[in-house]
C-alpha cells in the first residue's frame, strides 16, 4: 500500500461532530488518521477522547529492527501500560519521509486486532480486543499487548517510520478521562551483504595460494646463501 490519505482529520472531525459524544468512544475502533504521523496531520486519539492528563505510562513498539530489509516480513507488538488505567486501544501505521504509507500491515490476530474501517492503511483494536485488554491488565502488569504484522516494501525507498498510539482508558464506556500515548520508530533500509559463490571461493582461494607462493619465493631470495 502506498497512497497517501488526505481524508482526515477534516473527515473524522466532521463526522464526529455529526454523532453523539457517548458514540464517540470508539471501543470497537477508532477513525484513521490518528497515529501522531505526517499523514494523520499530526492528530491522535485526542480528536475523540478527553485527555486524562500526561499520565506516567507508555505506549512501545516490541520487535522492531533498527534496519529493514526489502520484502522482510516484522511481527510487532504494540504495548500500552499506565499504573493507573484499566485497559487499553491502539491504532499503527507505517509512513516514508512524505507521509506515504509504505510496506503492508496485516493482523495475525483477528479477534483482537483489524484492519481499520475506514483505511486499510492502519491496524486497531477491536472491540473484543479492548475487552480483552481490560481482563487481562493486572496480568500483563497494567498492560495490554496487540500483534500487528508489517512486510517492508520490496526495495529501498529510504527512512521509513512505524507510528503508534495507545488509548489508556478508565473503562468507563465514554470518551472522558481517558490518557493518549504516542509513540515512532524510523528505520534505515539494510544494504544485504553480497554473497559468496562457490566459484568465488575457488578463486579466493588460489589468489591466497598465489600470493603465499610470491612471499616464500622472495623470502628465499633474499636468505644468505652458504
Amino acid at each position: 500500500m502506498t497512497h497517501k490519505n488526505s481524508r482526515l482529520p477534516l473527515f473524522g472531525l466532521a463526522f464526529m461532530l455529526a454523532v453523539p459524544t457517548t458514540a464517540l468512544a470508539w471501543r470497537s475502533g477508532p477513525l484513521p488518521d490518528l497515529t501522531g504521523s505526517i499523514a494523520s496531520g499530526g492528530a491522535t486519539c485526542t480528536q475523540c477522547h478527553s485527555d486524562g492528563g500526561a499520565g506516567s505510562g507508555a505506549v512501545e513498539l516490541i520487535g522492531l529492527p533498527l534496519e529493514y530489509e526489502a520484502n522482510a516480513i516484522y511481527d510487532l507488538i504494540v504495548r500500552i501500560s499506565d499504573p493507573v488505567q484499566a485497559g487499553a486501544g491502539f491504532e499503527i501505521s507505517a509512513e516514508d519521509a512524505a507521509g506515504t504509507h509504505v510496506g503492508t500491515l496485516s493482523v495475525t490476530d483477528a479477534t483482537n486486532t483489524q484492519l481499520n474501517t475506514f483505511d486499510s492503511n492502519y491496524v486497531n483494536h477491536t472491540s473484543t480486543g479492548v475487552d480483552n485488554a481490560v481482563s487481562n491488565w493486572a496480568g500483563l502488569g497494567n498492560a495490554a499487548e496487540y500483534p500487528v504484522r508489517w512486510q517492508a516494501p520490496a526495495s529501498d525507498i529510504g527512512p521509513i517510520t512505524i507510528w503508534a498510539v495507545g488509548n489508556a482508558i478508565n473503562n468507563n464506556f465514554n470518551n472522558t478521562g481517558d490518557i493518549i500515548y504516542a509513540t515512532n520508530q524510523t528505520m534505515e533500509f539494510s544494504a544485504p551483504v553480497p554473497t559468496v559463490s562457490e566459484w568465488g571461493i575457488v578463486l579466493m582461494a588460489l589468489l591466497m595460494m598465489a600470493t603465499s607462493s610470491v612471499v616464500l619465493r622472495r623470502q628465499s631470495l633474499r636468505s644468505p646463501r652458504s
